[in-house]
């Protein structure tokens, strides 16, 4: 994998991808990991798609990159779509998205990007239990990440203001959104992440036009990890589907 660093008006962000992938004129997934990912993950993502995609990783800004000079997801979202517009001008762009990158992803508005893999896209953040401790922890420790914890999440100290994210589906490419199947609720010791979409959040997405809801079996959040098998078959149909959409 080889580094490139994309300027946009808000700021660098670096794209991981095998060498030629920038260059090609082959469809092309753009991933955006979640927050606080290795800065290994998702990188066999072209071995899945390739030959006939390309693939490229970001990182969402300030993750282990350069912090962008506005943090929120809205402000992500605008510079990723002139990561797009730049790079992959001219070509069939998928975008998927893991978690906060997910929301980053469903906020991309660029004429190239014909569809979306949203991966289990926090949408009520007041209802994410598993992670208030330790994003309180985080924002008490490490100032660096105040901005983002405080702008997306709503964390500030032991207090919290609420941020939802429906309006993100406003104007969309069609989108896939993956669910892990171990519900949220009830509040429980779990040894890993469930769910970080709720019954009611899942019954708003299942109703809405342009969705596809898609649970991935025995997966909590990290669907990527504990459902990689089905996350495949999931992305495999979405690139399909989007190539029938740009094809004349």
């Amino acid at each position: 994998m080889q580094t490139t660093v994309v300027q946009t008006s808000l700021g660098p962000i670096p794209l991981r991808a095998p060498p030629g992938a920038l260059a090609s004129r082959k469809p092309v997934v753009l991933v955006v990991t979640g927050a606080w990912a290795e800065a290994d993950d998702m990188s066999r993502t072209h071995e899945v798609v390739g030959p006939a995609w390309d693939a490229a990783v970001m990182r969402l800004p300030g993750n282990g990159t350069p912090a962008l000079s506005e943090t929120s997801v809205t402000a992500w979202a605008r510079a990723v779509g002139e990561l797009v517009d730049s790079v992959f001008a001219g070509r069939t762009v998928v975008l998927v998205g893991l978690s906060v990158g997910a929301l980053v992803a469903l906020g991309v508005r660029s004429a190239g990007v014909r569809r979306v893999v949203a991966l289990e896209p926090p949408l009520v953040m007041s209802k994410l239990w598993p992670l208030a401790p330790a994003l309180r922890s985080r924002w008490r420790d490490d100032p660096a990440s105040r901005p983002f914890i405080e702008a997306v999440f709503g964390v500030c100290g032991e207090t919290a203001e609420e941020r939802t994210f429906f309006h993100l589906f406003e104007g969309a490419p069609p989108v896939d959104v993956v669910a892990g199947e171990v519900a949220l609720y009830p509040e429980r010791p779990l040894q890993r992440l469930p769910s970080l979409l709720d019954a009611p959040e899942r019954a708003w997405l299942a109703e809405r036009a342009g969705v596809s809801l898609k649970i991935a079996p025995g997966a909590g959040h990290n669907i990527h990890v504990f459902a990689a098998p089905f996350l495949i078959e999931v992305l495999l149909a979405a690139l399909d589907k989007a190539r029938a959409s740009s094809e004349p």
